[in-house]
């Protein structure tokens, strides 16, 4: 096991890690990077989040954004009272006749 650091850069603000995790390896502290950079950047203030993931000896792996469905959700929850997407055409042929 090696220990990993996961920085957080948003705007002018940051943390840095300065405790890190234990992974297995580098593809599963990635993989935490990127669950992290996606919960925190749930919340729209947080929407220029990266996480920096740091080895041990200092050395920066990657730098992780939020993933593009996290901001899609974001708009999905956000206008909700829209159009949306739809599980079966005939909704949204439904919809479309009665919205216009």
């Amino acid at each position: 096991m090696q220990v990993y650091f996961f920085d957080l850069y948003w705007g002018d603000e940051r943390f840095v890690d300065e405790d890190g995790i234990s992974h297995f390896d580098e593809g599963s502290a990635l993989y935490y990077g990127q669950r992290i950079a996606d919960r925190i950047g749930r919340d729209a203030d947080y929407g220029s989040l990266k996480v920096h993931v740091r080895s041990g000896s200092g050395e920066l792996l990657a730098i992780v954004a939020p993933s593009d469905g996290r901001g899609r959700e974001q708009d999905a929850l956000i206008g909700r009272g829209g159009l949306g997407v739809f599980r079966r055409p005939f909704e949204a042929a439904a919809v479309l006749s009665t919205g216009w």
